[in-house]
Order: C-alpha cells, then sequence, then structure tokens
C-alpha cells in the first residue's frame, strides 16, 4: 500500500510522515498561482517560495516525494493565449527548479501544454477533469497522466466498474480514501471552478474580494437536515482498504490540506494501520464539521486580514461567518466507526448508479442507527446557515 498525504507546509507533519513507511508522497501547493488549485487561497496555510522549496528538500531527504497541485479546472481561457501560455510554462520551469516530482493537472489543455514543453515532468491526474468513464479515463492515459485519480463520487462504491478500469487500464491509479464530498452533488462543477478562481494570482482573488463559499455553506446545511448524507459520501474506511486491494488498487490518497498536523497524522496512521477505534469523524474531511482543534489556525487568520479592507456591510457579514463556523465546529457529531463494519457488503449489491437514493434508503436506516447527534440543534444551526445565505445573495455592495 501506498498513501499520498496532503502537506500544510509544516515540518512536524512532515517528520511525523517520515516515520509512516506507506507515505510515498505529499501534496501542497502556493495559496495562490497562476493555474490554481482546488482550494480557495484563503482556507490553506500561508506559504513563500523559499520555505516551500525548503519543505521540498526536506520531503526528498525523507525519500517522499512532493506533487505540486495545478488542479483549477477553469482558467479563464488564460491557457488559449500566447500570453497566457508563456506564463503558465515559465511558471512550471519554475517549480521544476524548485525540485517537484511531478504535477497534478485538471485542465487537459494544461496537461497537452506541459508534456509538449516539460516531457520528463510527471503528470498526476485529478477528479476535477472529470474523468467519469473508462473513455475518459483511458483518454487521459494516452495523454501520459499516471497516474490517474479515479472520482470518487462516480466509483468509489461501484464495485462493478472498479474492476473493469483496472484491468482496463495500465497505468497507476489512486483512490481517494477520506473525501466527504455529498454524492452527486448538484454544485460539484461549480464549487470546483468557484474555489480553482479563489487561488489563482491572475483573477485577482489575492485583493479584497469576498469569499465566502456559498456552495460549501449549502452543503454543510443540507447535512445537518439529512444525517443519511454523512453515510453516503464516497470515502474509504481504513478497515476496508483491502477490498480496493484485491482489485488491483494500492495507492490512495489522504486530504485535505487545510487541516491541522495532528489531524493529518492522526488520518494517515489510521489508514497506515487499517485500523481506526473512534469516531470517523476524526479522519474523514469535513469541511466544517468535526473535530473543532482539526483545522490549521492560518484560516481565520487570513480571512480576518482580508476583513480590514471590506466594505462595513460586507464585515459584518464575514465576521458571522466566523462566527457561525465556530458554532458548527464545535457542534457534536459522532459516527462510530466500529458500527459500520458491515457497511460496505450492502454497495456489492445495490447499483447505485441505477437507484433513486429514496427508493433505496439503505444509508437512511444506517444513519438512524449509526450517526448521533443533537437533531434539533442541528435544525437552529441549519436556519441560521440558510438566514446568512440569504443575506449574502441579498447584499448590496
Amino acid at each position: 500500500m501506498e498513501l499520498s498525504v496532503a502537506a500544510n507546509w509544516d515540518m512536524e507533519l512532515l517528520e511525523g510522515l517520515g516515520e509512516i513507511p506507506e507515505v510515498t508522497s505529499i501534496y501542497a501547493k502556493l495559496p495562490f498561482d497562476i493555474v490554481g488549485g482546488g482550494r480557495a487561497g484563503i482556507v490553506v496555510p500561508t506559504v513563500n517560495w523559499e520555505s516551500a522549496e525548503a519543505y521540498i528538500r526536506a520531503a526528498h531527504e525523507r525519500s517522499i516525494a512532493f506533487c505540486y497541485l495545478l488542479n483549477a479546472p477553469c482558467l479563464g481561457n488564460l491557457e488559449q493565449t500566447q500570453e497566457g501560455k508563456k506564463q503558465i510554462l515559465t511558471f512550471i520551469g519554475q517549480l521544476v527548479d524548485m525540485g517537484v516530482d511531478s504535477v497534478s493537472i485538471a485542465n487537459l489543455a494544461v496537461v497537452a501544454l506541459v508534456r509538449r514543453n516539460f516531457p520528463d515532468l510527471a503528470i498526476r491526474g485529478s477528479v476535477l477533469s472529470w474523468p467519469t468513464n473508462l473513455t475518459r479515463l483511458k483518454y487521459q492515459e494516452s495523454l501520459g497522466v499516471d497516474p490517474l485519480i479515479i472520482p470518487y463520487s462516480d466509483f468509489n462504491r461501484d464495485f462493478t466498474m472498479l474492476p473493469k478500469i483496472r484491468s482496463g487500464l495500465s497505468c497507476g491509479m489512486q483512490l481517494f480514501v477520506n473525501v466527504s464530498c455529498i454524492y452527486n452533488c448538484h454544485y460539484l462543477a461549480e464549487h470546483a471552478n468557484s474555489v480553482g478562481h479563489a487561488s489563482q494570482i491572475q483573477q485577482g482573488v489575492q485583493k479584497v474580494n469576498t469569499f465566502l463559499d456559498l456552495y460549501l455553506w449549502k452543503c454543510t446545511r443540507r447535512r445537518l437536515l439529512n444525517p443519511e448524507l454523512f453515510l453516503m459520501s464516497r470515502w474509504i474506511r481504513p478497515e476496508d482498504l483491502h477490498v480496493y486491494e484485491a482489485m488491483g488498487y494500492d495507492e490512495f490518497k489522504i486530504i485535505d490540506r487545510s487541516r491541522s498536523t495532528a489531524w493529518l497524522l492522526r488520518a494517515t496512521r489510521a489508514y497506515a494501520d487499517r485500523c481506526y477505534d473512534g469516531n470517523l469523524l476524526d479522519i474523514i474531511s469535513l469541511e466544517m464539521l468535526g473535530d473543532p482543534a482539526g483545522f490549521h489556525d492560518d484560516i481565520e487568520d487570513q480571512v480576518r486580514e482580508r476583513m480590514r479592507h471590506y466594505e462595513t456591510e460586507e464585515r459584518h457579514l464575514m465576521l458571522r461567518m466566523l462566527k457561525l463556523r465556530r458554532r458548527l465546529l464545535t457542534f457534536d457529531i459522532t459516527i462510530d466507526n466500529n458500527e459500520l463494519n458491515d457497511f460496505l457488503e450492502g454497495f456489492q449489491k445495490i447499483r447505485c448508479v441505477e437507484t433513486y437514493c429514496e427508493d433505496c434508503r439503505y444509508c437512511h436506516k444506517y444513519a438512524q442507527r449509526v450517526v448521533h447527534y443533537d437533531r434539533a440543534e442541528a435544525a437552529v444551526l441549519a436556519r441560521d446557515i440558510g438566514e446568512l445565505l440569504d443575506d449574502f445573495l441579498t447584499l448590496q455592495v
């Protein structure tokens, strides 16, 4: 088994990961760059170029490879212009000089651009390139993308397609293990484009425009009102890794870059040990729920720094957002991992892609038994999120 782990630029994390033999690579990026990534720049730890370069050297000293993320799906057509292509290639050259071992790219036009101009640079896949069927996966393999990142929402519990994908492709493959995105999320593409632009220098996001992350708040509200959504998410328990290994998958990816060092080490050790005795939300990444100490301190500090430049109405809205976020982080939700020992077996029989969840209700029934939280308090939080979003949508600036 090989583990690829999100990095938060903390040397203590690197030291801890160096003691876990299963960890073969880490991945991260600068908060803002020319291409952008899968997280808004203000929700990941700050780092400068010199510190990032030192971090990569330190990773190599521990025999850990480094993948730099260039996984924003939309670049605002930057890759279509001569000047834009020059900027992208200049930045890639700087990454190569920095010592990155690979890059993860979502936009296939950028994949082609990098492959032509940097033929020796390894390119890893991205779920944000939407390789949602075997034909798309095979095409990306033909572009030299290796390993491919298998889309979790589409395939993590599709035990008909997973063996076909593995036997139909010869490149390496990674599976996300602790992603909690809502299954068949209505906002998947919009959210990916939103956070991609919110981590791009050329979009002006290092200036002081507001970023509330409307889609994340909407999804958080849905979870509070519908506990079955916690179980519908396509995470993989540490105890179930052997099911995927039996099908030929042996590379697994752990998120996310906004997390604290203690949280990332706990999750990584759980997957390396193939066992976690406790609350599943201790190792599954929910961006506003779960361990209140599980997020990097930089996040709120960055938001507050940017707020100094906001107009009064925007500042008041963002202060409400921060207060509500703190309430959510202290909200007690428990999913006893030991109660899920037989949960995956149901998906060996259920073809989710061909089934309406409301007709099946497999996850609904499990949630009644294993997802524990105060439903009345959740309803209050959901109401307050709704009011925040209503005010955001009607904000006049």
